[in-house]
């Protein structure tokens, strides 16, 4: 005779549980969302890493806040910083106001005092920078400055092959020669 109360006990427990337990969990999960609009997800302090294809080095994205839209798979970033190591080569830090990370096609694109500095003392500046995963390249058209060792570089565009260590300022290139060793 007590099995039977006992047994009705532990199902009236089981379905409080469940009464009390389910709005809990749909108020914790609409107020901890982090949804903005069109259907993105915003995430603080991001770190993103990935080994080269070819065991080479790793490239590393950090930024103050993102932004995962999950239907274009575009990931927006702000106060970005792109680290692109090399265990043989130079290494490159890449630092922008905004960029986006085109999950897709492994493009990266950082926006806004874009400043570049290589591991060996040269500098890039310009507004607009594009690093493409799939070739290790580095690319812009808009103005850009380069600052080396002993020399200062202005022009439109750039282009960086990674792999082969080539760099081509594209057009209207002045070039400023800073060492007194240069004989004339």
């Amino acid at each position: 005779m007590i099995w039977p109360i006992l047994g009705i006990l532990f199902l009236l427990m089981i379905v409080a549980f469940f009464l009390f337990k389910v709005p809990h969990l749909v108020m914790v999960s609409s107020t901890t969302s982090n949804l903005i609009p069109e259907g993105s997800l915003k995430i603080s302090g991001v770190k993103y890493s990935q080994d080269y294809k070819n065991g080479g080095g790793k490239w590393e994205l950090k930024a103050k806040e993102a932004y995962l839209f999950n239907k274009t798979q575009i990931v927006a970033l702000k106060d970005v910083l792109l680290k692109l190591d090399s265990f043989k080569k130079n290494s490159f830090t890449i630092k922008g106001n905004e960029g986006d990370y085109f999950r897709e096609s492994g493009e990266i694109i950082l926006r806004g005092d874009v400043m570049g500095r290589s591991s060996n003392g040269y500098q890039i500046e310009t507004s607009l920078l594009i690093y493409r995963q799939k070739d290790e390249t580095v690319e812009t058209d808009e103005p850009i400055r380069v600052i080396g060792p002993f020399f200062k570089v202005k022009g439109d565009g750039l282009y960086i092959d990674l792999k082969s260590k080539k760099v081509m300022v594209k057009k209207d290139v002045c070039t400023t020669f800073m060492s007194e060793d240069i004989d004339r």
